[in-house]
């Protein structure tokens, strides 16, 4: 319900002039009835080495109820060094208030002191406001490791072998000692409810020195006193999917008279839009997720001069500033230790493609008139070598038109035998709009695999079009063939894939001649409990040493629930 109402407050301010009573009116309304948001980041570890990878748990947070955010849809994470340079910048699409993904740490990156962040962008209306988590990098590969600071007596690290449980759950092994490459049997207990915001690691315990990780039972101490500001700029959440806005301008910087913006991705046909430029020559626009092509072409409707620039804003990041860094303090008596586990590290890698993680890409979406369009597949049919003749031939209820001035259009047939189409229809190739007819008649026929048509009037945002043609080539690859300067090519962020970690099974596996140097033995960020179903199995690999189970995530209600569990194996 809430978000109905955003959604219309929204709309009020984007057509509406207010006064200064209304300014302050809409600040209490944007304080008092839409929630705020909070991150948690569960992380594998808070100190790795090269070749090892950061592995994170997203969780958006109502910060009113403490149940997960279903006002975001979009998470960002970003990783940052001393010099408070971004390593990465992760966008992420958020389902239930959830995402996860990670970052191979490669041998490049220097040591020294890391902080990862978390944030939605609608958390960016308060000052400093995102998740924040101190992380050390070790990398034995560089001579120079000016990020730490060395000292020579040790401190002794006491491990801690006992269950600790901040919850009303509670995390039972099937033992506590266990031999190399044996089933390790995890049981969460008291799950009487269906518990499906959680994630866990399992990981060896390094006698480093190293941050304390943030749990779920304090992460909201690191929002304390944080106070949300609508009153200068407002940020918006990205309640629909990622929020992209920029402007439009001739090239004399005179502001272009208002038109409608184009916006297509090569090859992903669910994103073709159509938008409205403001008097001000601005537009902006959502994108729905699951896209994976990071492409973006805009073109104004009806103008096909390259005499206007276009700009996106960029993206809306948290001020670094205040951000302090402490270079981790590393004991010159473990310098064996590092490399013993870097060269396990490469002997891990140099398996990866026979442990590899499984990346799980979203189903690709269709247009949404698809199952409306009469569809020619060209192979079921004898073929001819112009599309002009194809169209003739094959193509009954659309037809090639030439026009005065000697170019070309395609037009459809009307379904409604009373009234003609005489105006060109909307085409879009391989996912993108195509101004200029004459580039798919002269396209080679062969090349194309199928063509569709829509037999009606289509609303298409602020335009009306007398049907629509769809033509996808057997590559895919038709925009290389556009190469229009008035068709304005960008890059942008995509959001991260989801993947499948691999776990190794040995009961179905075989991999008696793989080594197991994991230090990671199991990393399950959708880890799901029942009551009939509250069990989870994993294998140890051919370390010994002492392992830590931390399982950490929320219940339906927004209760926090950390858990952590050690055992050895031998």
């Amino acid at each position: 319900m809430f978000k109905n109402i955003f959604l219309l407050f929204i709309t009020c301010i984007g057509f509406t002039n207010f006064s200064y009573s209304q300014s302050i009116a809409n600040n209490k309304f944007l304080q008092n009835e839409i929630p705020r948001e909070q991150v948690y980041l569960h992380i594998n570890s808070s100190i790795l080495s090269s070749g090892e990878k950061l592995l994170y748990k997203f969780y958006c947070i109502n910060a009113d109820t403490n149940k997960l955010s279903e006002l975001s849809k979009i998470g960002w994470v970003i990783l940052l060094n001393a010099d408070k340079e971004k390593i990465f910048q992760h966008k992420l699409n958020l389902k239930k208030g959830q995402s996860y993904s990670d970052f191979f740490i490669p041998s490049n990156l220097p040591s020294g002191a890391y902080k990862i962040l978390g944030y939605t962008s609608w958390m960016l209306n308060a000052d400093e406001n995102y998740f924040e988590q101190n992380i050390h990098i070790l990398n034995p590969y560089q001579k120079n490791n000016q990020g730490l600071n060395l000292e020579e007596k040790p401190e002794i690290i006491s491990q801690n072998n006992n269950t600790e449980a901040v919850s009303d759950f509670e995390i039972r092994l099937n033992k506590n000692l266990f031999s190399t490459r044996e089933e390790v049997e995890l049981t969460l207990e008291n799950t009487n409810e269906i518990l499906d915001a959680l994630s866990i690691s399992v990981r060896r315990i390094d006698s480093l020195n190293k941050p304390d990780r943030i749990k779920s039972t304090n992460f909201n101490k690191l929002f304390e006193n944080r106070s949300w500001d609508f009153s200068d700029t407002l940020i918006l959440p990205e309640v629909r999917g990622s929020l992209i806005s920029g402007s439009v301008t001739l090239k004399d910087n005179s502001l272009t008279n208002p038109k409608n913006l184009i916006i297509s991705f090569p090859g992903v046909e669910s994103q073709v839009n159509i938008i409205s430029i403001d008097k001000n020559g601005e537009f902006s626009f959502s994108l729905n997720n699951g896209f994976t092509v990071d492409e973006l072409l805009l073109q104004l409707v009806n103008h096909t001069q390259n005499d206007y620039n276009l700009k996106l804003l960029p993206t809306v990041q948290p001020d670094f500033s205040s951000l302090i860094f402490e270079k981790p303090v590393i004991h010159k008596d473990i310098k064996d230790y590092i490399l013993n586990k870097s060269v396990n590290n490469q002997i891990e890698n140099a398996y990866s493609a026979t442990k590899a993680d499984r990346s799980v890409f979203p189903k690709e979406e269709e247009y949404f008139f698809d199952q409306e369009l009469l569809k020619f597949k060209l192979d079921d049919y004898k073929r001819f070598p112009g599309v002009d003749q194809t169209f003739v031939e094959i193509i009954e209820y659309g037809r090639v038109k030439r026009n005065e001035d000697g170019s070309r259009s395609i037009l459809v047939r009307n379904q409604n035998p009373n009234s003609e189409f005489t105006l060109p229809a909307l085409l879009i190739v391989d996912g993108v709009v195509v101004q200029d007819h004459d580039k798919l008649v002269s396209f080679d026929a062969e090349r194309i695999q199928s063509i569709g048509l829509l037999r009606s009037k289509y609303f298409f945002g602020p335009e009306i079009y007398q049907g629509v043609v769809v033509v996808e080539t057997k590559e895919g690859d038709f925009s290389e063939e556009l190469g229009e300067d008035y068709i304005k090519s960008t890059k942008i962020i995509i959001s991260q894939n989801q993947k499948e970690y691999y776990s190794p099974n040995y009961k179905k596996e075989e991999l008696g001649r793989i080594p197991d140097y994991r230090y990671q033995l199991l990393w399950n960020p959708e880890a799901i409990f029942t009551k009939n179903e509250n069990t989870l199995r994993f294998y140890t690999s051919d370390l010994n040493g002492k392992f830590e189970i931390n399982l950490e995530g929320f219940t339906n209600e927004g209760k926090p629930i950390s858990i952590s569990k050690t055992f050895e194996v031998k």
